[in-house]
């Protein structure tokens, strides 16, 4: 449905266009602009006839109108006649989870209009942009602006916040306990590419969008979305790069552990290992065996075995494997 719809001029908001006037109020508002206005409709999660009325209204091409129907579509940017679609990935992150929605931003000299996909709503940067008189007199790239810029942070916070569950995994790994860090080391990856996909694919077309932006005064606002959109990107790398990293100590350090038992068990199975071939020596019962008739046999036996186990324990305390 259409959340917000209404003109600007000269870097102000002076008519709201009334929610359902249908696509020949929207044509009508759209010819009814003078040379230094435009509209701006924001639509959240809309339905094939709404997004069909706005693209008459509009004169969208139809493979604009299939682009924004289809959720899920690659980030990219795409120049028509006289209109560019720009579509873009939304990310939130909680819980170890990076969740993704569409947005749609379709801008001309004429209008701008964003169409949501789920995820939170524009209503802020609406607002911060139009207590921005100054660039929003830049026209409807100043809303595309907005949108990118708004998104970019968003970018920003969930690496932020990714880096920070990454670096409670690498305390985890090389904590003296053991730990079971491999799922959610796996889980992570998982959304690093997510977030991989919502936001890689976007650093070229930004950058060729940075030098056909007009006007050139909107210039350096889009060079400052690419330069955060650049240290997302970045920040993405080192998060995956750094998951790699402990994956691999967690595996180190599971071989370790796993070679520690190993020592320990095998220790354990030398100690009991030599009182029972003593006993087993002894135990053939033959008549001719030494102090097998000696009343003292017995205990000097059980002190043989003993000293043996508590020769072997000391040695193999000190060497580590116990």
């Amino acid at each position: 449905m259409i959340i917000d719809c209404a003109i600007y001029h000269d870097g102000a908001r002076v008519r709201t266009v009334e929610r359902g006037v249908g696509p020949e109020g929207l044509a009508s508002a759209v010819e009814s602009l003078d040379d230094d206005e435009f509209l701006w409709i924001g639509v959240d999660d809309p339905g094939p006839d709404e997004i069909e009325d706005i693209s008459r209204a509009l004169n969208l091409h139809p493979l604009v109108v299939e682009d924004i129907l289809e959720p899920h579509q690659r980030p990219k940017i795409d120049r028509y006649h006289d209109y560019l679609l720009v579509s873009l990935r939304g990310v939130s992150y909680a819980d170890d989870e990076v969740e993704t929605h569409e947005v749609d931003v379709c801008v001309s000299a004429r209008f701008a209009l964003t169409v949501r996909h789920g995820g939170p709503s524009f209503k802020h940067a609406r607002t911060d942009l139009e207590n921005d008189p100054d660039r929003l007199r830049h026209g409807p790239v100043s809303v595309l602006h907005a949108v990118l810029d708004r998104m970019v942070d968003d970018y920003d916070s969930v690496a932020a916040e990714l880096e920070t569950d990454v670096e409670e995994v690498e305390v985890s790994v090389f904590s003296e306990g053991r730990t079971r860090d491999s799922n959610r080391i796996y889980r992570l990856k998982r959304e690093s590419l997510e977030f991989r996909r919502a936001v890689l694919p976007l650093r070229e077309p930004l950058a060729r969008l940075v030098d056909a932006v007009t006007p050139r005064e909107a210039g350096p606002y889009f060079r400052d979305v690419s330069g955060h959109l650049q240290r997302a990107v970045d920040a993405i790398e080192a998060v995956d790069s750094l998951l790699d990293n402990a994956l691999s100590a967690h595996l180190a350090q599971l071989s370790i552990q796993q070679n520690d038992d190993m020592r320990k068990l095998a220790a354990g199975a030398a100690l009991f290992a030599i009182p029972t071939s003593i006993a087993g020596i002894y135990g053939m019962n033959f008549h001719d065996m030494p102090e097998l008739r000696w009343p003292f046999g017995y205990p000097l036996v059980l002190g043989l075995m003993a000293l043996a186990c508590g020769y072997a324990y000391v040695r193999f305390k000190r060497s580590g494997w116990l």
